[in-house]
């Protein structure tokens, strides 16, 4: 299997199309106010790492991540990260994920949660990534590399 077809395969693996739609009703069924949702509301949906919202703020205060920093989310998924980064810690984030449905479903949880301004989703392969050197303050990921082998290119694309 060559790279384009390994792309292709976890882009089809992770698919499904109107992601944020079962996402916002799943919500709702369990009490949730669509108008007043938090990032707290989301973490269980958004933040499905090790250790889950409370992981992601450990990991911010461990790396001493200044609130005027702009940082790059790689492997971001649904977004709890990026929305953690942007919603309690004031960073300008940008996310990027293979995932064409997870990116859709993380724009719309991220718009729902008023963090549009501050964290902008893309569709986008972490081995090419389509920025200038030096354009982020903080390069962040949270367990996406364990689904990349090549980690020395992933690791070497992060400057």
């Amino acid at each position: 299997m060559d790279n384009t077809d390994s792309l292709q395969a976890v882009n089809a693996y992770r698919s499904r199309e109107g992601l944020g739609q079962p996402i916002l009703d799943s919500l709702v069924a369990a009490g949730k106010i669509l108008d007043a949702l938090t990032i707290e509301d989301l973490a269980p949906v958004d933040q499905f790492h090790g250790g889950g919202m409370g992981a992601t703020k450990g990991l911010v205060e461990l790396a001493e991540i200044s609130r005027s920093a702009t940082v790059l989310d790689v492997g971001g998924g649904l977004g709890g990260p990026a929305s953690t980064l942007a919603g309690l810690f004031g960073c300008k984030v940008t996310m990027i994920d293979l995932s064409e449905s997870y990116v859709g479903a993380a724009e719309i949880l991220t718009e729902r949660v008023g963090l549009g301004d501050q964290a902008e989703r893309h569709v986008g392969n972490a081995l090419e990534l389509p920025y200038d050197d030096g354009a982020f303050d903080v390069v962040w990921t949270q367990q996406a590399g364990m689904n990349i082998s090549d980690k020395e290119r992933l690791y070497k694309g992060f400057h």
